[in-house]
């Protein structure tokens, strides 16, 4: 039985449940509350259904804290030579010669086998429109309508990266903002001095247990495109007690996507593996 007709057939059996006991169905009951009571009809037990749903795979709670980052590539511009080109170095220009610090924090193992290893939290933006009441003059009693306006513009996408003895966030965040206000967003292709284009894909999925002894499962997956990092935070040095520092980051994106994992027999997988 795939997930969805597992969904299905609970939701199906909670309806009919109701539908008997209550002669209507769990989405449109033509009974009230006082109903349930009325003697001779069968009680509808909601503590055992909503355990029941917490059972299934689309009921049941996920951790907030099994996710990764995934940055799909990382600006050509992003290397000394054309840092120190764009800013002022002085004497034997140790200034930004980020090369050696940017190979290791970009490279496969520190980015693709479990994403960022740098990441340390995200914070995925919020998405609104504005309304407005339809202006009728007098309307007297009359309700007025509802009127939709524009979509409001996206939030920043925040990632906060751990500090480390090699610093992602100082070596490659920090120069990729600096690369990114003089490059500015303009289009480019190819052939438009392709090592100025500051723009990258972030993908951020969150998983879920599947099985004792088997790797998590992609739960939800959100895709920012084109994102442009455009601000690091402060730095705070302190004679105080040591504790983990992170930097916060900003980012712009033109779109975004999210997607499930509902398409997949996922109940089937795990019944074949055994």
């Amino acid at each position: 039985m795939g997930i969805l007709n597992a969904a299905n057939n609970f939701l199906q059996g909670v309806s009919n449940i109701t539908r008997g006991a209550l002669g209507g169905s769990l989405a449109q009951p033509n009974v009230s509350l006082f109903g349930l009571n009325i003697p001779g009809v069968p009680l509808l037990n909601f503590r055992d259904v909503f355990i029941k749903s917490m059972e299934t795979w689309v009921g049941a709670i996920p951790l907030r804290t099994q996710w990764i980052v995934l940055i799909d590539a990382f600006p050509l511009g992003l290397n000394t030579n054309i840092l120190q080109s764009l800013e002022p170095i002085q004497g034997d220009k140790k200034g930004f010669d980020i090369n050696r610090a940017k190979a290791f924090l970009t490279s496969y193992p520190a980015q693709s086998i479990v994403g960022c290893i740098f990441a340390q939290g995200v914070n995925i933006p919020d998405d609104t429109f504005n309304t407005s009441v339809a202006e009728i003059p007098n309307n007297r009693g009359f309700i007025p309508g509802r009127i939709s306006g524009n979509r409001s513009e996206f939030s920043p996408l925040t990632i906060e990266f751990r500090e480390t003895n090699s610093s992602f966030a100082d070596v490659v965040i920090r120069p990729w903002v600096i690369l990114a206000s003089h490059a500015g967003l303009v289009a480019r292709n190819k052939d438009n001095k392709p090592e100025l284009d500051p723009r990258c894909n972030i993908t951020v999925i969150n998983y879920t247990r599947s099985y004792q002894k088997l790797s998590q499962i992609p739960r939800k997956i959100w895709n920012f495109y084109n994102c442009v990092p455009t601000g690091v935070g402060t730095r705070n040095l302190t004679y105080d007690a040591e504790s983990a520092e992170n930097c916060q980051t900003q980012w712009v994106y033109t779109h975004y996507t999210v997607s499930d994992n509902l398409y997949l027999p996922l109940p089937d997988i795990i019944d074949k593996l055994f």
